[in-house]
C-alpha cells in the first residue's frame, strides 16, 4: 500500500514496498516530475526542489544516465548506473510502473546490494585520496567512467578535465579520436584477455598545454569470477621522458662534436700526438705522421723518441729525457712554444712544441697532448730578421736624433745611440761609456732633467704596452744645463713575430726653435689684445660728453628754462641716457673680454655669504620685473653659504642672466632664482618660462658675438657678448655654467661655483659694494621695459 503526503505541490512516499527492499521512485506526468519519495532523495543526494518540476530529459542529465539510455525509452526494466549529486556511481535497476492517469508514469530505482565502490573497493580508495597518480574506475563491458581523481582528469581534454563533465560518460566520448585508435585496441585487449595492460611513456597532446607523457596501467577487477570493473592508473613521466630525450640529444651532439673534433685534429696543420698515462702513444694525426715518418713503427712509448733522435734546445744544449716535452706533460706541466731541435738520422727539425695534460674526474692524469709546429723555415727567416735588426741598430746609432731602446715589460735600457749618449753625458759627466747605461731605468737616466715627472712618461708607456701603437708627447719642456729646451717624444713599440712587444724605441726630436717662435707669436697676439683693451678707454670719452649734455639738459628742464620743449627734451634725455648705458655696457663687456683674453682680468676675491649676495641682487630688480609684468621669485635651501668670490662680478653674472630672462619672457611669466647647497659646490640657477632656445643653438649660446635668433633682435636687443663674458667670469671663479632649454617652454641657466674660502677672513659687507641700481641700469639697458 502506498501513502502519499503532499509537499510543495508534489508528493513524498513515506513507506516502501512490502518486499523489504528500499525502493526510490518518482512520478512523471507528461514527462514532468510531479512526485518523489524520500528514498529517491537519499539515493541521489538531490533536494526535492531540485527534482520536482524537472523534465525527464533534465533528470537524465542530472543522474548522468543520458549516455546509457533515455528514461522515457525504458519499457519495463533497465539495469545500469546513475550518479548522485556528488558524482558517486550507484548501480540500480530502473522499473516502469503505469500510473493512474494515462500520461502518468512511475519509475522505481532499486540499488543493487553491496554495489557501492567505496564499500567493496577499499583497496583502491587510498589511491584516489592520495591523488599522487591518476586513478579511475570504468564499468565493464561498456567502459563508463564511474570514478576518477583530479590527477586522472588532468589528462583529459577540456571540458572533460572536470569531474562534472566526465563522470558517467563512455570512454569513447572522453577520449577524442578513441574509435580506431591504439588506445581502443588496448582497452579491447584488456576486455578480451582480462589481463592487466601496462603502457610506458604514452604520448598525450594537451593542445595549449603541450605534449605530456605518462605510464598507464589497466587492471581488471573481478566479482564472483567475472570481470566487473577496470581500474585505470596513470603517472605523469613527462619530466623523465624529456630528461632522457635531452640526454639522448646531448649524447648525439657530443658524438657529433667528437667526430668533428677528431676531423679537426686529423686535418690541422700542426702535428698532434696523444699518449696515455702509461706513456704510450695512442694517436697521431695526419701532420704528425708526415712529420715523423713510420711513427707507428718506432714511436710506441714517449721515451722511444729520445732513443731514436737527439733533442736540443735552440742554444744547442742537449735536453734530458725528464725535460722532454712529453715527460713534462706527464708531470702535469702545461706549456706553450717550447723551442726544440730534433736531430733524426734522416733529417733535422726545429719545432715549437706546446703541451697540455688532461685529467679524469678524479683529477688524475689520463692523457697527454703534444702540439708541434715545424718552425725550421721560420727560424731561418728569424735569423735573417736578426741580422737586419742588427743593421737597423747600427743605422740608428748614427742618427742625429736621440734614440733610447728599453726592454719590455722591465723597461730597462738595452741600447742608446750616440746622440742620446751625448745628452746623457752632459747631464751625468761621470758616465764614460754606453755600457754603463745598459740595465738602468729611465728614471736613472733622466732624473737630472728639470722638471722630470716620470708618472707622465709611464702613463704613455702603459698605453703603448696596452694598445701596441705609437704614442707622441709633444712640447715637453726641460732645463738642460740652465737652458730651456722643448722636445717632441715618440714612443714606438717594436713587435716580435708573435705580435708581443719586445722593446720600446724612444725617439727625441728637439723642437726648441719652433716652440720659441710660437711663443713670440703668442706674445705678439697678447700685445694686440692689450692694445684693444687700452683703445677702448678712448671710446668712453664721447660717452662722457654725451652724458654731460644729458645732465645739462636735465638741469635746464628742472629750472624751467625750456618749458616749451620740456617733455620732448626729457624724452630725448632718457633715450640718450639709456643709449649711454647701452654703450657703456658694450664697452665694459668688450674691455673685460679683452682683458680676460689677454690675462689681465683680475678678481677681487673675498669670503662672502653667496646667499645674501644673490638675494640682495634679486630684491634690487623687483621693480624692473614688475614694470615688465613679470613675477620674480628667490628660493634657497640654505640661509648661509660662505665662499670665496668677487661680489661685483657675481652681481654682473646674475644681472646678465636675469636680464636675458626678462628679455625673452612675456607679461605674466615667472622667473625663478634658486640657490642649492651641493656640498663642494653651490648651484645658482635662473629659470624662466619664456620663449626658450632652439636645440641647435644651445651649442653656441656662450660664444662671443653670437645671437641665437636674429628675428628677436627688435624685441630683445643685445650684442651677443654678455653670456660669453658670464662664462669667462664663472670659469675664473673655478666654476662652470650650463643651459637647459626647450623651445616655447623656457630656459634654465645653472652656475656651479666651488665652495672654497680664502685663507683669511676678509668678508666684504654688501654695503661697501658700488651702487647696485647704477649697475642694474647698465646691465638692463638693452631691456625694453615699456
Amino acid at each position: 500500500m502506498i501513502k502519499l503526503k503532499e509537499k510543495n505541490g508534489g508528493y513524498i512516499v513515506k513507506n516502501t514496498f512490502n518486499n523489504g527492499i528500499k525502493q526510490a521512485y518518482l512520478y512523471s506526468c507528461n514527462s514532468i516530475i510531479t512526485k518523489v519519495n524520500k528514498n529517491f532523495i537519499d539515493l541521489t543526494g538531490f533536494t526535492i526542489d531540485e527534482v520536482l518540476g524537472k523534465s525527464l530529459i533534465e533528470i537524465e542529465v542530472m543522474l548522468k544516465i543520458n549516455s546509457q539510455i533515455t528514461i522515457d525509452n525504458i519499457d519495463s526494466k533497465y539495469s545500469g548506473y546513475i550518479f548522485t549529486k556528488s558524482h558517486a556511481p550507484r548501480e540500480v535497476t530502473i522499473s516502469l510502473l503505469q500510473g493512474r492517469e494515462i500520461n502518468e508514469k512511475i519509475y522505481t530505482f532499486v540499488e543493487k546490494l553491496n554495489s557501492r565502490l567505496e564499500d567493496k573497493l577499499i583497496f583502491v580508495e587510498q589511491t584516489f585520496m592520495d591523488n599522487i597518480s591518476g586513478a579511475a574506475i570504468y564499468s565493464v563491458p561498456d567502459l563508463i567512467l564511474l570514478k576518477a581523481n583530479k590527477k586522472y582528469l588532468n589528462f583529459m581534454y577540456p571540458p572533460f578535465n572536470r569531474e562534472g563533465n566526465s563522470i558517467g560518460r563512455y570512454i569513447s566520448e572522453l577520449v577524442i579520436g578513441f574509435i580506431g585508435s591504439k588506445s581502443e585496441v588496448v582497452w579491447n585487449d584488456v576486455l578480451k584477455t582480462q589481463k592487466t595492460s601496462h603502457i610506458k611513456e604514452f604520448e598525450f597532446h594537451r593542445f595549449a598545454g603541450g605534449i605530456v607523457y605518462f605510464d598507464s596501467w589497466k587492471t581488471p577487477i573481478f566479482e564472483k569470477g567475472k570481470m566487473k570493473y577496470i581500474f585505470a592508473t596513470a603517472i605523469d613521466v613527462t619530466e623523465r621522458v624529456l630528461k632522457n630525450q635531452n640526454i639522448e640529444t646531448k649524447n648525439k651532439i657530443i658524438e657529433e662534436q667528437k667526430n668533428e673534433l677528431e676531423s679537426i685534429i686529423e686535418n690541422i696543420s700542426n702535428a698532434i700526438s696523444i699518449f696515455n698515462k702509461k706513456g704510450r702513444f695512442i694517436s697521431f694525426n695526419k701532420s704528425a705522421k708526415e712529420m715523423y715518418p713510420n711513427s707507428n713503427k718506432y714511436l710506441d712509448k714517449v721515451s722511444d723518441g729520445y732513443t731514436k733522435a737527439e733533442i736540443h734546445d735552440i742554444y744547442g744544449e742537449k735536453i734530458d729525457l725528464k725535460n722532454t716535452p712529453a715527460c713534462r706533460v706527464m708531470r702535469g706541466e702545461k706549456f706553450k712554444n717550447m723551442r726544440t731541435v730534433i736531430n733524426f738520422p734522416h733529417k733535422t727539425l726545429q719545432l715549437d712544441v706546446s703541451g697540455i695534460p688532461i685529467y679524469d674526474r678524479k683529477e688524475k692524469f689520463a692523457l697527454g697532448v703534444l702540439c708541434s709546429r715545424d718552425m725550421t723555415d721560420d727560424f731561418n727567416k728569424q735569423e735573417v730578421i736578426i741580422s737586419k735588426y742588427e743593421l737597423m741598430n747600427r743605422i740608428i746609432d748614427t742618427f742625429d736624433l736621440p734614440v733610447v731602446r728599453v726592454s719590455c715589460p722591465e723597461l730597462k735600457i738595452v741600447g742608446i745611440n750616440k746622440k742620446a749618449f751625448s745628452i746623457t753625458k752632459s747631464l751625468k759627466p761621470d758616465i764614460i761609456s754606453m755600457d754603463q747605461l745598459k740595465g738602468s731605468t729611465i728614471e736613472d737616466l733622466y732624473k737630472p732633467l728639470k722638471p722630470f715627472d716620470i708618472s707622465k712618461y709611464h702613463k704613455y708607456i702603459d698605453q703603448v704596452l696596452k694598445e701596441k701603437k705609437t704614442k707622441y708627447l709633444n712640447k715637453k719642456s726641460h732645463l738642460i744645463n740652465g737652458k730651456q729646451v722643448y722636445w717632441n717624444i715618440i714612443l714606438e713599440p717594436i713587435l716580435e713575430v708573435n705580435e708581443e712587444i719586445q722593446e720600446i724605441l724612444i725617439v727625441v726630436i728637439d723642437v726648441t726653435a719652433e716652440t720659441n717662435s710660437n711663443l713670440v707669436m703668442e706674445n705678439t697676439l697678447k700685445l694686440q689684445g692689450e692694445f684693444l683693451a687700452n683703445i677702448s678707454h678712448e671710446l668712453k670719452t664721447p660717452l662722457n660728453v654725451i652724458y654731460s649734455v644729458v645732465q645739462l639738459f636735465s638741469m635746464y628742464c628742472n629750472s624751467d628754462s625750456l618749458d616749451k620743449n620740456k617733455k620732448p627734451i626729457i624724452k630725448y634725455i632718457e633715450s640718450m641716457k639709456k643709449n649711454c648705458y647701452r654703450l657703456s655696457k658694450l664697452i665694459n663687456n668688450i674691455v673685460d673680454s679683452s682683458k680676460i683674453e689677454a690675462g689681465f682680468f683680475e678678481l677681487n676675491l673675498s669670503n662672502n655669504n653667496i646667499v645674501e649676495v644673490i638675494e640682495e641682487i634679486v630684491m634690487s630688480v623687483t621693480n624692473f620685473t614688475e614694470i615688465k609684468g613679470l613675477n620674480i621669485i628667490f628660493d634657497t635651501d640654505t640661509e648661509e653659504k660662505i665662499i670665496a668670490c668677487d661680489p661685483e662680478k657675481i652681481e654682473r653674472i646674475v644681472l646678465n642672466l636675469i636680464s636675458n630672462a626678462i628679455k625673452f619672457s612675456n607679461p605674466g611669466d615667472e622667473i625663478l632664482v634658486d640657490i642649492k647647497d651641493k656640498d663642494e659646490f653651490v648651484e645658482i640657477s635662473v629659470k624662466d618660462n619664456g620663449i626658450g632656445i632652439k636645440a641647435k643653438n644651445l651649442g653656441i649660446i656662450f660664444d662671443r658675438f653670437k645671437q641665437v635668433d636674429k628675428s628677436l633682435s627688435r624685441n630683445a636687443e643685445g650684442t651677443g657678448i654678455g653670456l660669453s663674458l658670464v662664462k669667462s667670469i664663472v670659469e675664473l671663479h673655478g666654476g662652470s655654467i650650463s643651459v637647459e632649454s626647450e623651445l616655447g617652454k623656457g630656459s634654465k641657466f645653472t652656475v656651479l661655483l666651488p665652495t672654497k674660502e680664502m685663507g683669511q677672513e676678509n668678508m666684504l659687507p654688501l654695503s661697501n659694494l658700488k651702487n647696485i641700481n647704477e649697475t642694474i641700469k647698465v646691465e638692463f639697458s638693452d631691456v625694453n621695459l615699456y
